[in-house]
């Protein structure tokens, strides 16, 4: 598995992680200032979305470049699928 290969997986978890987190802890404020959407949220907390989802988004990212780079499924593709 190459660096792109690793980063494009590793992309992949972070977006779905990033995506499910979203809405987590967001409170809407009760008092509507004019000209704003009735559902925008007083904080969103992004920083901290961003970088606990890269976090979360590492470790499986890493297992699936350890399970490649060690050829731990070759065994089970070349007895039971082929």
């Amino acid at each position: 598995m190459s660096l792109v290969s690793y980063i494009v997986v590793l992309l992949m978890f972070w977006m779905i992680s990033f995506f499910i987190s979203l809405p987590i802890g967001v409170k809407v404020s009760e008092h509507h200032e004019k000209g704003f959407a009735n559902s925008a949220p007083d904080k969103t907390n992004l920083k901290t979305k961003v970088i606990i989802s890269f976090l979360i988004s590492f470790i499986p990212a890493s297992l699936i470049y350890w399970v490649i780079e060690k050829n731990l499924l070759d065994n089970f593709f070349n007895n039971y699928i082929l």
